[in-house]
C-alpha cells in the first residue's frame, strides 16, 4: 500500500511540475511577444510598397513586397558621415566610462573615508534624478566652457560626451558605478590582504588582482555603455546640432525630407532607419548574452 501511495505522490508531483512549466512558458512567451511585437510590426510595414499602403485590404503582410522604404532609410541615414561619428563616439564614451566607473566603484566599495556614504548615496541620486533636471545647467557649462574670461564653446564636438563620461555623469553612468561597486563588495577581502602581505601596494593590487577578476563586469558595462550611446537621442539632440550621429539623424528626418502629404511613408522610413541602427546591437547582444547574465549574477543584484 505504501508503494502504491509513493507512486501516486510521484505521479502527482510530476504532473504539478509539468503544469508549472507550462504556465511559466505561457507567461514568458506572452511577455516576449509583447516586447517584440512592435519590432515585428515595423519590420513588416517596411517591406510594403507605396501601393500597399493605399490598399485598405492589406494589413501587415505586403501584397507587393518592396525594398522602397528600406532604400529611403539607407539613404536617409547618410552612413558616410553618421557611421564614423557614431562609432567613434560610442567606443570613446564606452572605454572612458568603463575606466572611470571601475575606479569609482572600487574606491566606494573598498575604502572607508569621510563622506563615503554620502558619495554612495549620490550614485543612487544620479540614477534616480531625470537628466532633464540638470540638462540646462550642463549645456550652459559646455557652451561657456573655461575659466574666467577664457571660454570656448564645446557644443557640436565630441568633448561634452567624453568629459561627462570621464567625470561619472554620462549616460546611465550611475548604474554602471553601482554595478561595479556591488561587484567589488562581493570579492573576498582575503585576495587583497594576500596581495598586501606579498608587498603589493594599493595601485598594484587594483591593477593586478582586482581588475582581472572584474573583467566580466567591465565587459558588461562596456556593452551597456556602447549600446546606450549608439541609440542615444537625449544627449545627442542637446549637444549635436550640426554633428551628424545616428540618433539625431532620425530625429531630424522630418525636417530634411519636408512635412509632405506622405506622413505614413515618412514614419515607415523612420522606423526602417531605427531597425537598421539596432541590428548591429542585436548581433552584439546575441554574442554577449551569457556574459551579461553572468556579470549581473556576480554583481549581487540577482540576490
Amino acid at each position: 500500500m505504501s508503494a502504491v501511495s509513493a507512486r501516486h505522490q510521484l505521479k502527482k508531483g510530476t504532473v504539478g511540475k509539468w503544469l508549472l512549466s507550462f504556465v511559466r512558458f505561457v507567461v514568458i512567451f506572452g511577455l516576449a511577444f509583447i516586447i517584440i511585437k512592435p519590432f515585428i510590426y515595423k519590420t513588416l510595414m517596411a517591406f510594403m510598397s507605396p501601393d500597399d499602403l493605399l490598399d485598405s485590404t492589406v494589413h501587415l503582410v505586403a501584397r507587393n513586397p518592396s525594398l522602397y522604404y528600406w532604400q529611403r532609410a539607407w539613404e536617409g541615414l547618410n552612413l558616410s558621415q553618421t557611421l564614423p561619428n557614431t562609432l567613434f563616439l560610442s567606443l570613446g564614451v564606452a572605454v572612458i566610462q568603463v575606466l572611470s566607473c571601475t575606479m569609482i566603484g572600487y574606491g566606494l566599495a573598498r575604502f572607508r573615508f569621510l563622506g563615503n556614504k554620502i558619495l554612495s548615496a549620490a550614485v543612487i541620486v544620479i540614477i534616480l534624478v531625470p537628466y532633464h533636471v540638470i540638462s540646462i545647467a550642463q549645456y550652459l557649462g559646455f557652451v561657456y566652457f573655461g575659466i574666467g574670461n577664457f571660454t570656448i564653446n564645446l557644443v557640436d564636438t565630441f568633448w561634452p560626451m567624453l568629459i561627462l563620461a570621464f567625470t561619472g555623469l554620462g549616460i546611465k553612468e550611475g548604474l554602471y558605478i553601482y554595478l561595479l561597486q556591488q561587484f567589488f563588495r562581493s570579492i573576498p577581502l582575503a585576495l587583497e590582504e594576500a596581495a598586501y602581505i606579498d608587498g603589493a601596494g594599493t595601485i598594484r593590487t587594483f591593477f593586478q588582482v582586482m581588475l582581472p577578476n572584474a573583467r566580466t563586469m567591465m565587459m558588461t558595462v562596456f556593452l551597456f555603455s556602447f549600446c546606450w550611446q549608439w541609440t542615444d537621442s537625449t544627449y545627442s539632440s542637446i549637444y549635436f546640432n550640426e554633428l551628424p550621429v545616428f540618433a539625431n539623424t532620425i530625429e531630424s528626418f522630418y525636417i530634411r525630407v519636408g512635412l509632405n502629404a506622405d506622413m505614413l511613408g515618412t514614419n515607415i522610413t523612420r522606423n526602417a532607419m531605427a531597425i537598421l541602427i539596432i541590428i548591429p546591437l542585436l548581433v552584439l547582444f546575441g554574442f554577449g548574452q551569457k556574459l551579461l547574465v553572468k556579470s549581473i549574477t556576480l554583481s549581487g543584484m540577482a540576490n
